[in-house]
């Protein structure tokens, strides 16, 4: 009997009772024995089923774990590629606060990204932006679009703006609802900025154009485009639409001077130009009334978006012509005079020599010929008349020669210093006779050997030392040769000739450079001489590529300078090349404090070095105004300034310096730093003051001597 019947039955039921229920008995038994079967076989479906499900569980926990990685790894990869975009990815509520910005925010506006959050976008965008940002963001929300473009300034940490293209959607909510802003921000000053300058460009261009006193026209497959005021002029045309439409062949003659077909002519000279780019020349016009007139032409093919066209500079040769043939005419006569004066001249002056050496000759007898001592002054006399004849014959045949263009100079290599030493030395016994110290001074850094003219070198020097012993009665003449520049293989010396004599009135002064003129009347019965001894001198030192001019002052005597460049010869060049950095002596400009100023980060660095180098101190500004205030509230020896910056350029930034109230501002060594190799530069930079300057690409030496230089 089943274990539970069996418990139930002795509960509740007699042996008696038992005897009677045996097969009711039976029968539930029987029924429990199948319960059980059932229920066991229960228990392994469900333990079965429990196992198969912890199964499926664990692999469903794996695949879980799995993709929440890749999620993240996929999350890690967007936010890496969000925040390496250059554009600002942001997200707003309509109540304009930000919710999310990528790291291109702090990239563009040096913003911290957590700060800005939840703060209000309008904090950020330019007063004048604001509002005209605020009615497309308004059209955009009640409109369909699904976004709008913006251009405005965002402001940076530092205070200043930049011009940013806005791209902005309207976002929803899982509704559908409308719920905020997203898009992107991307950075167009440079863009905006170009275009600024293309804009003012554009303008200035065009008032260049309509207001240039020289004849502009656009030509179009022959047929005239535009034009500018001057050009209507030019032909004579009051109204453009007379002018505008019309065809070259409108205003040309029929045949061009040379009897070519004007037709046939022009369309030669627009192929050319189509081939190499330009062309230029000269073409015979028509004004609207009929008379013809010379024009230069140059033609210039200009590249548009809707095909090539011609840009014409006109130039009305019409004077030129008339002046030119005037000049022909004047050349040939001014030609045949000079010819005729220089064969004048020349044969005179041999015809004078051949007596003139006799003369010379029997003087010189006559005073080898123990002369009485009356007779001693009388040949003095002759012998010194003699000379000063041959001078004035030598001189006119120099004159002669250089009027006629006949003058040879000679290339060869000499020693420098042993020509101006012997050309003094003449001197010197001359000066000490009157009385006078002649002192001459020859630069050290002058190579010793040259390679030019020596015996024209030693004329100029012989005339100009001539007049200043024979112009000076008491006190000095001096002979000071000075080293300028070297530029490849040639060198620049400057030549002072200066003396303590009568000086010359400014009125004068250019007087004296004139044929067969002196500084007063009674200078050649007081002095002797002809005249022209300066005249040869200036052409000789013109020929060579130099010039000369004079200072003098009536109570101080004449200083005469000129300039020239000479070849180094080789004998003259170093066998051992030895860097200068080793033997610069820094002692004298250690120590001090100089403030540059420079724009380019590059230049600054170059700079910096050498001046560690040099054990200089620096302080750097970025700009001109930057530098003003600096210059005031430090102590600085000098300033090295750049002329092209922002804000404040070199020029009003020094004249801002030198404009302060205190002494020192305008005593402070300024030195400006430019690129550009232009010769008016120098009188820019002084006029600003400036003490001097240096060009780019900087020359260490260069540096170094005008930082030397201007701390002495």
């Amino acid at each position: 009997m089943h274990r539970l019947l069996k418990r139930q039955v002795r509960k509740y039921l007699s042996a008696e009772d038992e005897s009677k229920f045996k097969d009711f008995l039976k029968a539930v038994d029987e029924a429990y024995v199948d319960y059980d079967m059932d229920l066991k076989q229960t228990e392994n479906i469900l333990e079965n089923c429990s196992i198969e499900l912890f199964t499926l569980n664990n692999d469903l926990r794996k695949v879980v774990v799995n993709k929440t990685k890749e999620v993240e790894v996929t999350s890690s990869k967007m936010e890496s590629i969000v925040n390496s975009i250059s554009e600002v990815i942001f997200q707003t509520n309509f109540s304009g606060e930000w919710l999310y910005l990528n790291s291109a925010w702090n990239k563009i506006t040096g913003f911290v990204i957590e700060k800005s959050l939840n703060s209000n976008v309008f904090e950020f965008i330019h007063p004048d932006d604001a509002e005209n940002c605020m009615v497309i963001l308004r059209d955009l929300i009640e409109s369909k679009r699904n976004f709008v473009f913006i251009e405005l300034r965002l402001v940076t940490i530092s205070g200043s703006y930049k011009w940013c293209e806005a791209t902005i959607r309207v976002t929803r909510d899982s509704d559908g609802k409308r719920n905020g802003f997203t898009g992107t921000l991307k950075d167009i000053t440079s863009r905006k900025r170009l275009e600024e300058e293309k804009k003012k460009t554009e303008e200035k261009f065009k008032l260049i154009f309509e207001k240039s006193s020289v004849a502009y026209l656009i030509i179009k497959e022959s047929r005239f485009i535009e034009c500018n005021q001057a050009c209507l002029d030019l032909y004579g045309v009051r109204k453009r639409e007379d002018f505008i439409g019309k065809y070259v062949k409108d205003f040309s003659p029929e045949y061009q001077p040379d009897g070519e077909l004007s037709f046939d002519k022009a369309k030669e000279r627009i192929e050319e130009c189509k081939i190499k780019g330009y062309s230029k020349f000269d073409w015979m016009h028509v004004r609207e009334n009929g008379t013809e007139f010379p024009v230069e032409v140059a033609l210039n093919t200009v590249p548009l978006m809707d095909g090539n066209v011609l840009f014409v500079v006109l130039n009305d040769l019409s004077e030129r012509k008339r002046v030119e043939q005037e000049l022909i005419i004047a050349k040939e006569k001014a030609e045949e005079a000079t010819s005729v004066k220089a064969q004048f001249l020349s044969t005179m002056s041999h015809e004078i020599r051949t007596p003139m050496n006799a003369v010379i000759g029997v003087t010189h007898l006559l005073s080898e010929d123990n002369p009485r001592e009356d007779q001693i002054q009388n040949i003095n006399i002759l012998k010194l008349s003699a000379d000063n004849l041959m001078t004035l014959i030598n001189d006119v045949l120099d004159f002669s020669k250089i009027e006629a263009g006949r003058v040879n100079l000679e290339s060869i290599d000499f020693n420098f210093r042993n020509l101006v030493k012997n050309i003094v030395s003449g001197f010197e016994i001359k000066s000490r006779e009157k009385g006078l110290d002649f002192i001459v001074d020859i630069d050290p850094k002058i190579p010793s050997y040259l390679i030019g003219d020596p015996n024209r070198i030693s004329q100029i020097i012989n005339n100009l030392c001539g007049n200043a012993v024979k112009f000076t009665d008491s006190g000095n003449v001096q002979v000071l040769v000075s080293y300028q520049e070297k530029c490849d293989d040639k060198v620049k010396l400057k030549f002072e000739i200066k003396d303590t004599g009568v000086g010359i009135p400014e009125d004068k002064q250019d007087q004296i450079f004139q044929s067969f003129s002196q500084a007063d009347s009674n200078t050649t019965r007081l002095y002797g001489g002809t005249g022209l001894g300066l005249t040869i001198s200036k052409k000789l030192i013109e020929i060579m590529g130099g010039f000369i001019n004079v200072i003098s002052d009536l109570e101080f005597g004449t200083t005469f300078c000129f300039e020239l460049s000479l070849m180094i010869s080789h004998k003259s060049k170093p066998k051992l090349d030895l860097s200068i950095d080793t033997y610069r002596n820094t002692a004298k400009i250690k120590g001090l404090h100089i403030l540059l100023v420079e724009d380019n980060e590059m230049n600054i660095l170059i700079l910096k070095q050498f001046l560690k180098k040099w054990g200089i101190t620096y302080e750097i500004a970025m700009n001109g105004q930057v530098a003003l205030g600096k210059v005031q509230s430090g102590n600085f020896d000098m300033v090295l300034m750049d002329l092209q910056m922002p804000i404040l350029d070199g020029y009003q930034a020094t004249q801002s310096i030198r404009s302060l109230a205190d002494d020192k501002f305008r005593e402070i060594p300024i030195l400006a730093i430019t690129a550009s190799a232009f010769n008016d530069i120098r009188k820019r930079v002084l006029e600003a003051g400036m003490n001097d300057y240096i060009t780019k690409p900087i020359n260490p030496e260069e540096l170094f001597r005008k930082i030397e230089k201007h701390m002495n």
